[in-house]
């Protein structure tokens, strides 16, 4: 149904850069991914597999490999932003970036193998991804003269630990607008306009 508006109100009012939204995207078809490059939308699905990988169950096997399916749309050309559905599952960018790699519920059970992506997609889609849903990637996603330098010093390399523990990783600095804004170990300071 929302594809089909969506064609509608193109057809109505066409825009070439339009970049209407899916937040979520839960389950999915061939033919709904097909519709969904067709129209160039971009979608925002689900990364939280470890804290509710148990209600996929009910859905059962032969759906878990179209559910969320970021790796299909990724495949695709489709933009493709972060989303922790805060509150329902923690805001903690880390452990939704493990979730996309991983696929794996806290039980260890792993939904939907083949919408697992590299840590770097996952990083991607998390930076410049959600930027490019925003229609702000010339502003922030990626480290750029220019853009708003916000960014996190990390204590690890994501793309150099063990998938399960990129979670574990401690963010050691927090910038922004290119100054330090937050150190680990000190209270958070406060943000002022300037």
């Amino acid at each position: 149904m929302l594809l089909t508006a969506y064609e509608r109100a193109l057809a109505e009012a066409p825009r070439v850069d339009h970049r209407h939204r899916i937040e979520h995207c839960s389950v999915v078809t061939p033919e709904l991914l097909s519709r969904i490059q067709r129209l160039k939308i971009a979608v925002a699905p689900h990364s939280y597999v470890f804290e509710h990988g148990d209600k996929m169950e009910a859905y059962g096997p032969a759906r878990w490999d179209w559910m969320h399916p970021n790796k299909s749309l990724l495949d695709l050309g489709v933009i493709v932003a972060g989303n922790s559905d805060y509150p329902v599952s923690a805001a903690l960018p880390l452990l939704r970036i493990q979730d996309l790699v991983e696929r794996k519920s806290r039980a260890g059970k792993v939904y939907g193998a083949k919408q697992r992506i590299t840590v770097e997609q996952a990083l991607a889609v998390w930076t410049l991804g959600s930027a490019r849903a925003g229609f702000m990637e010339h502003r922030i996603g990626s480290l750029e003269v220019g853009k708003l330098a916000d960014f996190v010093v990390l204590a690890a390399d994501p793309m150099n630990v063990e998938s399960g523990k990129i979670h574990q990783i401690v963010v050691e600095q927090t910038y922004l607008g290119g100054k330090l804004r937050w150190e680990h170990g000190q209270a958070p300071a406060p943000l002022s306009p300037n």
